[in-house]
């Protein structure tokens, strides 16, 4: 989902926990290069996905899931994120940041309409 958005996605190892993630991501000046670490692996027959928090190097604290649930015929996808401005330019223009973090979300729900 996160290559469909132009992300540039590294894993050290397997989606396990413990396995760090680094995202390199398109700004419109630039790139955002993040880093975190699986905290949690959802794998139960209809429901599927991960979640990982921040590392130090990235701009924001706090953690994402992505789920990917089957309940009959309907698939859902919930994303679920909490966070706070970590680095001082995040702290400063937080209301860009809130946005920019909403867009993220937003764009990840078309992705995965896309794939799917």
């Amino acid at each position: 989902m996160h290559e469909h958005l132009g992300f540039t996605v590294r894993c050290d190892g397997p989606i396990a926990v413990g396995t760090n993630v680094a995202i390199s991501a398109p700004l419109p000046v630039g790139y955002a290069d993040v880093t975190c670490r699986i905290v949690a692996v959802v794998d139960e027959p209809d429901r599927s996905g991960f979640a990982y928090g921040t590392l130090s190097v990235h701009p924001e604290q706090g953690e994402e899931a992505f789920v990917v649930s089957r309940i009959g015929t309907t698939v859902r996808f919930d994303v679920t994120a909490v966070s706070r401005h970590r680095h001082p330019l995040a702290r400063l223009a937080g209301p860009i940041a809130d946005r920019m973090q909403a867009s993220a979300a937003k764009r990840y729900l078309e992705a995965m309409e896309r794939l799917t």
